[in-house]
């Protein structure tokens, strides 16, 4: 399946969500554990680059590459901006 039918699809599913309990229970039946932890250090990340952590101290609180930092910060520079809204403070 090409991107934009990947998009759509998976779009398309978690609309139909109605409650963040449901949201849980499906990520844990549809993601590995590895996979969750992925996402959750992910917007982790993210919400410490906005912060203005330094990407070191990120990359040694969380455990992470300093590649996987840099990442992060270039979907902050150079992303279309979507995550920006939903990222907590």
């Amino acid at each position: 399946m090409k991107l934009p039918e990947s998009l759509k699809l998976i779009t398309d599913t978690l609309w139909r969500i109605e409650t963040p309990e449901d949201f849980s229970w499906i990520f844990e039946d549809i993601l590995t554990p590895a996979e969750i932890t992925d996402m959750a250090d992910r917007i982790t990340i993210l919400q410490m680059l906005k912060a203005w952590k330094s990407q070191r101290d990120i990359a040694e609180t969380l455990g992470v590459s300093i590649t996987t930092v840099s990442r992060g910060n270039r979907v902050l520079q150079y992303g279309k901006g979507n995550i920006d809204k939903y990222l907590l403070s």
